[in-house]
């Protein structure tokens, strides 16, 4: 069996037109806890996406144009433990007073020194499950890498990675800069899983050649189509079977895989609970097949291994496997999943990740545009 990957595609989900519609803006203050001193400079962000500004001189902020539905602001600056909170737009208040407490570091949570040809391997590993091996990854660079650190858990043989401030990755294929807030990262060698989750803020990188600008539109829908953010909005907009989806059972029992041969109904997988928010509930596994785009040679490459006496070759679409960790999984009408960890990705999924990435505001032009 390939590897899962935990995906926080909180990360990372895009729209078609569901932020078509805007809410009022969200106001607030933020103080220090202890003293009720304003913070200045604090970065306020709308988790996934392209909204963001910063405190001004008394603490004050404004988010605009704020998609309606149930957003996650989160609140962060250096030296003080973040603050994040949900906000329903049906129901924002006058102003959000955000205390942020002063962050104290262990004395173990300090690395001095670490090894460089050790931390050297330790990075590859880790920017090949977390920046990605997909068409647009080698474009993808981490900007502030030195601020990785890494521990090797030798009784459960497991590589984990964390970062004391925000990771800047520079996607020069999809035209972002992305803070990425790194929460987890963990390779487990012995189970051959991969897990991160983080929040992340996108800013657009910007350039006056038409050129520049067209392919990044291009490398956008391609990053789009066929990804999880995709299959997820088309199952909100009831579309996910004229987007070129096909979703079955699935099962596996040891070594083995059984996949049903019948399509499956959206509403035994998926439903609508409220207004506002939608849930994946099923046991086992759905099996996603996506329609409308090939492979990429590179996902071939990274599923390859010596020891295949029968390597497999591509296909002509792609097919992405999902279990849950929980009884279900809740998102919103945006496809803003609230805890994306539950989530555990196999196939053509599990291999796409941080330079496929694109915010919650993202909007594909339609076709017929």
């Amino acid at each position: 069996m390939k590897s899962f990957i935990t995906t926080l595609f909180l990360l990372l989900f895009s729209s078609i037109s569901l932020f078509a519609q805007q809410a009022d803006v969200i106001r607030g203050v933020v103080l220090q806890q202890e003293t009720q001193e304003p913070i200045p400079g604090a970065q306020v962000f709308i988790n996934g996406t392209t909204l963001g500004t910063l405190s001004d001189s008394l603490g004050n902020f404004i988010l605009k144009d704020v998609p309606i539905g149930i957003v996650e602001v989160v609140v962060r600056v250096l030296g003080f433990e973040y603050v994040s909170f949900k906000v329903n737009t049906n129901s924002i208040e006058t102003e959000y007073r955000v205390e942020l407490r002063e962050k104290v570091y262990e004395l173990d949570q300090i690395t001095v020194s670490p090894d460089p040809e050790e931390w050297k391997i330790n990075f590859e590993q880790f920017r090949k499950v977390f920046i990605g091996q997909g068409p647009f990854s080698d474009e993808t660079k981490i900007k502030n890498k030195e601020d990785l650190n890494f521990e090797y858990d030798v009784k459960q043989n497991k590589l984990i990675a964390f970062a004391y401030d925000k990771l800047i990755i520079e996607n020069k294929a999809l035209g972002y800069e992305i803070y990425f807030y790194l929460e987890n990262f963990q390779i487990d060698f012995t189970n051959r899983t991969n897990t991160f989750s983080g929040q992340t803020q996108f800013i657009p990188l910007k350039s006056r050649r038409k050129r520049t600008q067209r392919r990044w539109e291009v490398n956008r829908e391609l990053a789009y189509k066929g990804s999880f953010l995709h299959f997820s909005q088309s199952l909100i907009a009831n579309r996910s079977v004229d987007e070129g989806f096909v979703v079955k059972w699935e099962k596996r029992e040891d070594k083995a895989r059984y996949i049903t041969r019948d399509t499956i109904a959206t509403e035994t997988y998926f439903q609508k609970v409220e207004q506002e928010e939608y849930l994946f509930r099923f046991d086992n596994f759905i099996n996603v097949q996506f329609m409308g785009e090939f492979e990429d040679p590179s996902y071939l490459r990274s599923i390859a291994s010596v020891f295949d006496s029968n390597p497999r070759t591509l296909v002509d679409y792609q097919v992405s496997s999902v279990t849950l960790l929980a009884d279900s999984v809740r998102m919103d009408k945006n496809a803003y999943v609230y805890n994306p960890t539950d989530l555990l990705f196999d196939g053509y999924w599990s291999f796409e990740s941080v330079s496929d990435m694109l915010p919650l505001d993202y909007s594909m032009l339609k076709k017929d545009d």
